[in-house]
C-alpha cells in the first residue's frame, strides 16, 4: 500500500501544481510564467476548498504530462504516487472511476517514454483503490502499455493471480473476454510463451456458449487465430478447441471451413489425412504462415500417440514405419522424439521389434474420452465389490498414478500387495519416478538441520514439520554434509559415514575407511566432506578429504596454482566412496593437493567443509589470504581429478561461498567489513569454459542484522523468487521485480537451522537399514567400548588420545539410551 507523508506545510497536491506548471513554463521566461503559475495554483485551491477532487485530479495529470520527459524517474513517481491519492478522498464509486479513467489514460498515453515506471506508477493506484471495478479498469490499462511499452516482462507474473482476481472484481462476461484477449495479446509478445497464450485464448472463445449466430461471429477471428496457433506451436500437442461452440462455426464458414478441417485432422487423425488435405488445398498452408515440414512433424507425433492409444500397449516397429511414412531407421528416433515431447512413455524392444507402450497422451478430452473414463471407473467400482481393488485397477494406470505421489506415500503403498510391491521396488520406476519429480519440481522439501535434529517441511505447504529419525542421531552431532536426488550424507565422525533417503528412511551405511596418514604424532584438523551423483557412471559418490598437520610442526611449502611455494601447508588426504562398488578407493592426483590452514571461523560459519555439486563436479572454496587470492577446488566425479577453478579477478578481496541454483554453480560474495550496512553479490557460472556473470545484488533485509552467510536456494515456480537462506536460520523469498523480501513462515519451525533443498525420491530403495552386522550388535548390545573400539580400529591408536577419551566418556552418557532404544531404531 503507497503511503504518501507530507514534507512541507504546504498541501502536497498544491505543491505538486506549483512545481509542474514552474517546470512546464521555465523556458517562456519569469514574465509570462508567473501568471500562468498564479493562475494554475489558484485553480487548484479552489479545487481543493470545494472538494472537486475530479477536477483537482485533472489539472495535476494534466501538467505532469508535460514536464514527464523533464524530471527525473524519482520525481515522477512521487509526483504521480500524490495524483493517485487522490482517490482515497472520492467516496462516490463512479467519481472514483472517473478519476481512475482521467489518471490511467494520462499514465498510458505516452507508452515509450519511462513505460516501467508508467507501469509501476499504475500498479500503486491500483493498490490504493478498493472498489473491484476500478482495480479492473487499472488492471486493463496496464496490460495496455505493457504491449504498447514493450514492458510485457513485468506483467507477466501477475497472471497466475488471474483467477483471484476474477473473484475478486465480479466482472461480466463481456470485461472476462477482453481480460483474456488482453492478457493473450501480451503474452504473444513473447514466443517462449505460446502455450500460455493459446491457453487464454481457449479461456475466451470458452465464454461463447449458445450464443446466437451475431455474437458467435465476434469470436471468429480468434477462433481462426486460435487454431493457427495450435497447427504451428511446434510443442503444444492438446487442446479442446473442437468442442467449442465458438470453433465449431469456422466449419459452415466458406472463408474458414479449410482451418476448421486442418485443425480436426491434427486433433482427431493421422499423418496420410493430412497428406490427402495438402494435396487437396496445396496453397492453403502459405496464406497463414504454416510451414509444409514442421506441420509434417507434428503429424507424425500425433499420429505416433494416436497409434499408441489404439494399441494394446505394444506397437510393432512396421506399423510406426507405414503410419508415419518413414524408412526402417527412422522409427526408433521419432519414438525417441515423442518421449522427449512427453507424449509417451515406453521402451524399446528392438529384438522384437516392438514398443512396449506405459502411458500416452490425449490430444483432446471431450465427450469421448469422459464416456471412456466413466466405463472405466463404473468397471473398477464393480471389481472393487467383487474381486478387490488390488487385482482390478490396471497397474498401467497404478503406474501411472504413483509417478505422481511422494515417496512416503508410496513406501506405505507397497505393502498393499504383490504387484504393488514389486513395481515399486523396480528399479525403472525409481528412475521414472525420479525423472519426473525433478522435472515437475513435486514435493519438494526442505530439509531443516539443528543442533541435533533433522526436520523437513513441504516447500508447497510449510504448515507441518516432521521429525526425521535416524540410526546415526544417536553418536556424536550429526552434520549433514549433502543432498542429491533425495539423498542426504550423514556423518558424526570422519569414519562414520552414511547415505540417507529421509523419504523413506533407508540408510546404507559406508564401510570404515580409516585414515592413512602414517606418522605417529600426526593430528587432525579439517575433514572436507562432498555428497555427488555421477551422471556419467549413474553412480553415487562420497568425497572425504583429510587435512592434518604434525605435532609441533606448522607444516611444509606448498606447489599449488595461485599460492607462493615457500607458504606454510599441511597434507590432505582424498578418498571417494562408490555406492555401486561399496568401497573406497584412494585418489592419486596429478598433484597432491595441499589445501592451506583454514580457520575454524571460516569452516563452521560459512560451512565450507561441504562440498556443492554442480555439472558433474563438487566445489569447495579456499579462501584468500594476504599473499594469494580465494580459490575454488573443483572434483570431477567422473575423473576424479582436482582442478582450480578461478573465479571473477574483481571479487579477490571479498568473502565468497558457494551455492547452486538451478544446476548452476554460484558465487556469493560480500564485504565482511561492512556486513552490518552491506549487501551481497551473486555471480552464476552458466556453463564451464564460459565466464562468471553477475546474477543478483542483495540488499541487507530490513529485519536482518547482518549479513553473515547468505545462499540461493531455489526458484520459485514461477521463477519471479529465489528463496535464500540467510545467516543459518532464516528463510526468506527475495523477489526479482521489486527486490522485496518475504520471509517463509513454518509453523513450529525456531532457528537457527542449516537449510538444504530436498527432493522426494525413492533412491536407496525402501528395504531398510543397510549396516555392517558386527556393529550393528554391538550397538544393539549397548556395547560402551564400541567407539573405542572405532577409534582404535580407524586410528590405530596413533590417534589424539584425548579424542579416545571424549568418544568413551561421550558413549557413557549415551549408554542407557543405545542399550534401551536402539533396538527399535533398527
Amino acid at each position: 500500500m503507497t503511503t504518501v507523508v507530507p514534507t512541507s506545510e504546504e498541501d502536497p497536491s498544491l505543491a505538486i501544481v506549483r512545481f509542474t506548471s514552474q517546470l512546464a513554463w521555465v523556458d517562456a521566461g519569469p514574465e509570462a510564467a508567473e501568471p500562468q503559475v498564479t493562475r494554475l495554483c489558484r485553480e487548484a485551491e479552489e479545487s481543493i476548498v470545494a472538494g472537486s477532487w475530479l477536477d483537482l485530479a485533472t489539472l495535476m495529470v494534466t501538467s505532469a504530462d508535460l514536464v514527464s520527459s523533464k524530471i527525473s524517474d524519482k520525481d515522477l513517481e512521487c509526483t504521480y504516487t500524490i495524483i493517485c491519492s487522490l482517490v482515497k478522498n472520492v467516496s462516490s464509486p463512479e467519481e472514483v472511476l472517473e478519476m481512475v479513467k482521467v489518471i490511467a489514460s494520462k499514465v498510458v498515453q505516452q507508452p515509450n517514454d519511462k513505460a516501467s515506471l508508467r507501469l509501476k506508477i499504475l500498479f500503486n493506484l491500483y493498490n490504493l483503490l478498493d472498489h473491484p471495478n476500478a482495480r479492473f479498469q487499472v488492471y486493463m490499462k496496464a496490460l495496455e502499455l505493457a504491449v504498447s511499452g514493450k514492458v510485457a516482462d513485468d506483467i507477466v507474473p501477475s497472471f497466475k493471480k488471474v483467477d483471484s482476481f476474477l473473484k475478486e472484481w465480479n466482472i461480466d462476461i463481456k470485461d472476462q473476454r477482453e481480460l483474456f484477449l488482453a492478457i493473450a495479446n501480451v503474452l504473444r509478445e513473447n514466443k517462449s510463451l505460446a502455450k500460455e497464450s493459446l491457453q487464454f485464448v481457449t479461456r475466451y472463445l470458452a465464454t461463447f456458449s449458445n450464443e446466437d449466430a451475431q455474437v458467435l461471429s465476434e469470436a471468429k477471428d480468434e477462433a481462426v487465430r486460435a487454431a493457427i496457433d495450435f497447427i504451428k506451436a511446434p510443442s503444444i500437442f492438446q487442446c479442446d478447441l473442437l468442442d467449442m461452440p465458438a470453433v465449431a462455426q469456422l466449419e459452415k464458414d466458406p472463408n474458414s471451413a479449410l482451418v476448421y478441417q486442418l485443425l480436426k485432422i491434427f486433433i482427431t487423425q493421422r499423418l496420410d489425412a493430412y497428406m490427402e488435405f495438402q494435396n487437396a488445398n496445396s496453397g492453403f498452408l502459405q496464406t497463414y504462415g504454416l510451414v509444409e515440414e514442421d506441420c509434417v512433424a507434428k503429424m507424425r507425433l500425433l499420429s505416433l500417440v494416436d497409434l499408441a492409444s489404439d494399441e494394446s500397449g505394444k506397437i510393432p516397429y512396421a506399423s510406426i514405419k507405414n503410419i508415419l511414412q518413414v524408412n526402417d531407421e527412422e522409427v526408433e528416433l521419432w519414438v525417441v522424439k515423442a518421449i522427449s515431447a512427453k507424449l509417451v512413455d515406453c521402451k524399446m524392444d528392438q529384438m522384437n521389434q516392438f514398443v512396449i507402450v506405459s502411458r500416452c497422451v490425449e490430444s483432446e478430452f471431450g465427450q469421448t474420452q469422459w464416456q471412456s473414463l466413466r466405463t472405466k471407473l463404473a468397471a473398477w467400482r464393480d471389481n472393487v465389490a467383487t474381486q478387490g481393488i488390488m487385482a482390478s485397477v490396471p497397474m498401467d494406470i497404478v503406474n501411472d498414478v504413483f509417478l505422481r505421489l511422494p515417496a512416503s506415500t508410496l513406501v506405505r503403498c507397497r505393502v498393499l500387495s504383490k504387484p504393488w510391491f514389486s513395481l515399486i521396488d523396480s528399479s525403472d520406476f525409481l528412475a521414472s519416478h525420479l525423472k519426473r519429480t525433478l522435472e515437475t519440481e513435486e514435493h519438494l522439501m526442505i530439509l531443516l538441520q539443528s543442533h541435533r535434529l533433522l526436520r523437513t517441511v513441504y516447500l508447497d505447504g510449510p504448515d507441518k514439520l516432521s521429525d526425521v529419525d535416524h540410526p546415526l542421531q544417536t553418536g556424536n552431532l550429526t552434520k549433514v554434509f549433502g543432498s542429491v536426488n533425495g539423498v542426504i550424507g550423514l556423518t558424526n565422525s570422519p569414519v562414520v559415514l552414511a547415505l540417507f533417503n529421509p523419504s523413506t528412511r533407508t540408510i546404507h551405511r559406508l564401510p570404515i575407511e580409516p585414515i592413512d596418514f602414517s606418522e605417529r604424532s600426526i593430528t587432525r584438523e579439517y575433514v572436507f566432506y562432498g555428497l555427488g551423483y555421477d551422471s556419467v557412471s549413474d553412480d553415487y559418490k562420497v568425497v572425504r578429504m583429510v587435512q592434518s598437520k604434525h605435532k609441533g610442526y606448522e607444516g611444509y611449502p606448498l606447489q599449488m596454482e595461485g599460492y607462493p611455494l615457500q607458504m606454510e601447508g599441511y597434507p590432505v588426504e582424498t578418498k571417494v566412496f562408490s555406492l555401486k562398488s561399496n568401497s573406497w578407493k584412494r585418489i592419486h592426483l596429478r598433484f597432491e593437493p595441499q589445501i592451506p590452514f583454514m580457520f575454524l571461523y571460516y569452516h563452521v560459519l560459512y560451512r565450507r567443509g561441504n562440498g556443492v555439486l554442480a555439472s558433474n563436479s563438487l566445489h569447495w572454496v579456499l579462501p584468500g589470504n594476504p599473499l594469494a587470492l580465494s580459490k575454488i577446488i573443483r572434483f570431477d566425479l567422473a575423473t576424479d581429478d582436482l582442478n582450480v577453478l578461478s573465479g571473477p579477478l574483481e571479487l579477490c578481496h571479498e568473502v565468497m561461498n558457494l551455492g547452486v541454483l538451478d544446476g548452476c554453480l554460484c558465487l556469493i560474495c560480500h564485504d565482511y567489513h561492512n556486513i552490518r550496512n552491506g549487501h551481497v553479490d551473486v555471480w552464476i557460472l552458466r556453463e564451464y569454459g564460459g565466464s562468471w556473470s553477475k546474477f543478483i545484488t542483495v540488499p541487507k533485509p530490513e529485519t536482518v542484522v547482518s549479513f553473515k552467510f547468505v545462499r540461493p536456494l531455489i526458484y520459485s515456480k514461477d521463477r519471479s523468487k529465489i528463496l535464500l537462506e540467510i545467516n543459518s536460520g532464516t528463510l526468506m523469498w527475495f523477489d526479482l521485480v521489486d527486490k522485496s523480501f518475504e520471509t517463509l513462515q513454518i509453523k513450529g519451525y525456531k532457528g537457527p537451522s542449516n537449510a538444504e533443498i530436498l527432493v522426494s525420491s525413492l533412491v536407496l530403495g525402501c528395504k531398510g537399514v543397510s549396516g555392517r552386522a558386527p556393529e550393528k550388535r554391538m550397538l544393539q548390545k549397548g556395547n560402551k567400548s564400541w567407539y573405542a573400539h572405532l577409534c582404535s580400529l580407524v586410528l590405530g591408536c596413533r590417534g589424539d588420545p584425548r579424542e579416545k577419551e571424549i568418544m568413551v566418556k561421550g558413549n557413557k552418557r549415551r549408554g542407557g539410551f543405545l542399550s534401551k532404544g536402539f533396538k527399535l531404531k533398527f
